[in-house]
């Protein structure tokens, strides 16, 4: 019997990570319903402000581009997470003074764990130099140690996603951009990452 691999997002896998020994089976278990369920309506719940932080990438009034997602919000806490993501967002990428570019999508398998990676943002900065971001949305704090595990699986596939490019993980509500730093051990986050993927697979399959 051929086992299929398990196949998310790199940001959701970077989720799990994040989310410490006693929420893995819950964030699991809330993944596999939004990967597998049939209703789009347990999904895509930031999608629109999403889609609205690429428009705004590329306008000469990127604060309209986000008030079109926040006033279009319709689900339940949509509103409040919408205003809380342009208010985190905007002064950013205002600082960054950057445009958007286009960005490819790449596959990271390890084991059977296979992630999708495809940056949220292409940007441009000021100096011609290029960043690929991953956006993460949610309520709780991104951490750099966290964040150094979607930076390393972005580091590894740059070369098809936006060669050339720094990697970088947005806390959009918090407006902080992890990169990561050049002290970091990379064999020892390798086997990390390694371990965590292999922990991610048992308990996707135990909440079956």
């Amino acid at each position: 019997m051929v086992v299929e691999p398990v196949s998310v997002t790199a940001l959701s896998f970077t989720e799990y990570v994040m989310s410490g020994q006693r929420g893995r089976i819950s964030i699991v278990s809330e993944q596999r319903e939004v990967y597998l369920g049939v209703d789009p309506w347990v999904c895509g719940f930031y999608n629109p402000m999403r889609d609205a932080m690429r428009r705004a990438a590329n306008s000469t009034d990127p604060e309209a581009e986000l008030e079109v997602a926040v006033r279009a919000a319709n689900r339940n806490g949509q509103s409040r997470a919408f205003a809380e993501l342009r208010e985190g967002f905007l002064p950013w990428l205002r600082g960054t003074r950057a445009t958007g570019v286009p960005v490819q999508a790449a596959r990271w398998t390890e084991g059977e764990l296979s992630l999708r990676v495809r940056p949220h943002l292409g940007l441009r900065m000021p100096d011609g130099s290029t960043a690929a971001v991953l956006v993460y949305t949610k309520e709780a704090v991104m951490t750099q140690e966290s964040a150094n595990v979607g930076l390393r699986i972005l580091q590894q596939t740059t070369a098809d996603i936006l060669p050339g490019a720094t990697p970088l993980l947005l806390d959009a509500r918090r407006g902080r951009a992890f990169k990561m730093a050049k002290r970091t051990n990379l064999a020892k986050l390798d086997a990390l990452i390694a371990a965590e993927a292999a922990g991610y697979v048992v308990h996707w399959r135990m909440s079956a």
